[in-house]
């Protein structure tokens, strides 16, 4: 079932939606946001497919459908009606709406404040959070429970940093940022020289900047660049378990899902997506509105716009043994071929 949140009104919905506020509107409001399959009333329910019609376990209050979707009469007669071009759009914006963001003011008397730290107006900083020296704060920052923020640290306005994250100096944060729980910011990069027998430790004396509108998120990685910086763009989203390596560069609104893993030195362009676990050597880079597939690994460059993958999915063990005995056979197979054609 779904969580009751804001009660809010039709011509509320209308404007969120972008919708002219017809004439005579009905007085009504909603407090829900509902799947076709486990209505509550009042509520709401996005439709973008006829198929999810006949899942309704009720009629909603509120029926919110893709234009031109042919909705039985008996449908329309018992719930207010509104077309749209992009449910999937309209969905984001009536969540927003019914379950709008709330965070406390206020610094907590068991928080650690380092000096020379500027503080902006309506922060929170929560039970246990340590704040290094010469931290900046912009306007309406939220910082959670027992979060760490270290020496020199910039965070722009209206950026929340849930519990356990952790943000390394140096840093620099944009605007309307969101770090969930258990991330890890700016740590020292996965370097070292091989030398006499031992791996000799490569120190970072680089940073990590964040644009605005990025979310990084649960338990995932952004490293510290070795000499310069590892760069996230504007409007970037990271998935949880994500590792991103020293010195990478990621342009506006890119997508990384869950376990995706970035070597360093690797550039991936504007509005690219990689799907859950895609790994990416060092020093590639992939272009512009890239789509990797699930599984795939990334050996060379990519070209703009195009869709990349190579993925196995799961086999019967005893036939895919088989089958890995004839790939390996497949040199010896073809210098065999080869002889007979001259």
């Amino acid at each position: 079932m779904s969580l009751k949140g804001k009660e809010v009104t039709l011509k509320q919905v209308l404007e969120a939606l972008e919708i002219d506020t017809p004439l005579g509107v009905k007085d009504i409001t909603i407090s829900r946001v509902c799947s076709p399959n486990n209505i509550e009333n009042p509520c709401a329910v996005v439709i973008s497919e006829g198929k999810q019609l006949k899942e309704l376990s009720k009629i909603p209050t509120l029926l919110v459908v893709k234009r031109g979707l042919k909705v039985p009469k008996e449908v329309e007669e018992k719930t207010f009606l509104l077309e749209v071009e992009n449910p999937r759009l309209a969905l984001a914006r009536l969540l927003k709406l019914v379950y709008p963001e709330e965070h406390p003011v206020g610094i907590s008397e068991k928080a650690t404040v380092g000096e020379n730290v500027q503080i902006g107006k309506d922060t929170y900083i929560g039970d246990f959070v340590y704040i290094g020296n010469n931290v900046r704060l912009g306007d309406n920052v939220k910082i959670y429970p027992g979060c760490y923020i270290g020496d020199n640290t910039q965070i722009g306005e209206n950026t929340v940093i849930y519990p356990n994250a952790v943000i390394f100096p140096n840093t620099v944060i944009g605007r309307n940022v969101k770090i969930y729980p258990g991330a890890v910011i700016g740590k020292e990069g996965f370097g070292f020289v091989f030398h006499n027998g031992e791996h000799i430790k490569l120190h970072h004396g680089g940073i990590v900047e964040i644009a605005d509108n990025v979310e990084i998120g649960a338990n995932s990685c952004v490293d510290r660049a070795l000499l310069d910086k590892t760069f996230v763009g504007e409007g970037t989203k990271i998935d949880n378990l994500v590792q991103v390596a020293h010195n990478d560069k990621l342009g506006k609104g890119v997508i990384l899902v869950s376990q995706v893993g970035l070597s360093g030195s690797v550039e991936v362009g504007d509005y690219s997506i990689l799907a859950g676990q895609v790994g990416v050597a060092d020093h590639v880079k992939i272009g512009k509105r890239v789509t990797v597939v699930a599984k795939s690994g990334v050996t060379k460059h990519l070209k703009d716009g195009k869709i990349y993958g190579a993925i196995l999915p799961a086999t019967e063990w005893s036939k895919w043994k088989r089958i890995y005995t004839l790939i390996m056979k497949l040199p010896e197979l073809f210098k065999t071929l080869r002889g007979l054609t001259k």
